[in-house]
């Protein structure tokens, strides 16, 4: 009788004893105290914008539906494997860096890879292909909060510009300016009523949303990495296009309900985002289309 043969991912999976549970939580520990001033400051800036929020809110639901899945899978394993050192130690060496060379930008990859190592020691490398979108995911709302400050102002010129294009071809007599005093302005005139195209009409939200939804609904359903290539921008231009529509809905509605304006803005806004969402979460999470054979 031949003995029984191990797969190759029990052959290579380290069984922790109590000592290796231990070091497990010990690295963990010092991880999170090591990198608290960073999740500090992003849970600031997630509670400061209600348009970075809705990328965090969807990552929430989509963990939710993770360990749902899943239930059966999840254990605590507090493993210390090879590919966890792995990454802890390229954590710590991108920290280092950080302070040895006065460059603040690598604590953002060294954050990233010691949240990675944590999450290798906490569940293992087997379950790691479940938590691997929603990894994906966070990176993704890490980028939304850099990049909000850069494109506010980019983006809030570009819906204000489309819109005046839009109402122009609907027979209105549109004008876009700029008001500099006390801060920047952008104003929108439609020959009946004067907008403002704040920092809540550029559209941020709506397109790092689609984003963000994209990668966590096309990664949970299994999608192959060559399906972001195109899933990514046709969500983020699906995104534009929705808060476009929603402009276009404020500034033609106005007039009609000069008493109820704040109503008609947060029911536009949350009528396009949540169509928006629900387009591009069909596209990211349908099987694709089986070929004829």
């Amino acid at each position: 009788m031949q003995p029984p043969v191990e797969s190759p991912s029990d052959a290579n999976m380290p069984v922790p004893d109590g000592s290796g549970r231990w070091l497990g939580a010990l690295l963990m520990v010092c991880t999170v105290a090591a990198f608290w001033p960073v999740t500090a400051w992003f849970a600031h800036e997630v509670a400061a914008r209600q348009q970075i929020r809705q990328s965090f809110l969807l990552l929430g639901v989509a963990s939710a539906l993770v360990v749902w899945q899943h239930a059966r899978d999840w254990r605590l394993r507090l493993e210390v494997g090879n590919r966890a050192l792995v990454l802890l130690l390229g954590a710590y060496t991108c920290a280092a860096a950080a302070w040895w060379l006065q460059q603040p930008w690598l604590v953002l990859p060294a954050f990233v890879l010691g949240l990675a190592g944590c999450l290798h020691v906490l569940v293992g490398a087997d379950a790691w292909r479940f938590i691997r979108p929603l990894f994906v995911g966070f990176v993704a709302c890490i980028a939304v909060i850099l990049l909000f400050p850069l494109l506010d102002w980019p983006l809030r010129q570009m819906a204000g510009v489309n819109a005046a294009r839009l109402l122009h071809g609907l027979g209105f007599t549109p004008h876009l300016g700029v008001i500099l005093e006390p801060v920047p302005k952008l104003i929108l005139s439609t020959g009946r009523n004067v907008f403002e195209v704040a920092t809540e009409c550029n559209g941020f939200g709506l397109i790092t949303s689609a984003a963000v939804l994209v990668l966590l609904a096309g990664g949970i359903a299994g999608r192959r990495a060559r399906c972001f290539l195109w899933l990514v921008p046709t969500a983020m231009a699906l995104g534009f296009v929705f808060n476009l529509l929603r402009i276009l809905v404020i500034c033609l509605l106005a007039p009609s309900l000069p008493n109820h304006y704040h109503a008609l803005h947060e029911a536009a806004g949350v009528l396009m985002l949540w169509s928006g969402l629900g387009l591009v979460g069909w596209m990211a999470w349908r099987p694709p289309v089986p070929a004829a054979g």
